[in-house]
């Protein structure tokens, strides 16, 4: 059987924290768990719940994910998530993960 998460747990799981909030149908009503989302979205910045790094390591395409919103919709990129696209290590696993195609 397979255990179910909090709303929490979820959102603190999504690629970005524009993409981590709910709408509540009982209450109609955001849900921002990250307590980041709403005010990201206001704002027009592109940011992980979690630290950059190990978001982008779980699933390399999240950073290409980051970059396409933040081109698709003019919105700027958190300087911790721009660091961490940039990284060596992040980099090399991208090379490694993503073809030229």
């Amino acid at each position: 059987m397979q255990k179910c998460g909090t709303p929490e747990h979820d959102a603190l799981r999504r690629d970005l924290t524009i993409n981590s909030l709910f709408y509540n149908i009982n209450t109609k009503s955001i849900e921002d768990w990250t307590n980041r989302g709403v005010e990201d979205l206001k704002c027009g910045k592109i940011a992980t719940p979690l630290p950059p790094k190990d978001t982008f390591m779980e699933d390399l395409l999240r950073v290409l994910r980051a970059i396409r919103f933040g081109a698709r919709f003019g919105f700027i990129l958190d300087e911790q998530l721009k660091e961490a696209a940039t990284c060596d290590e992040v980099k090399a696993a991208l090379s490694a993960k993503i073809s030229r195609e």
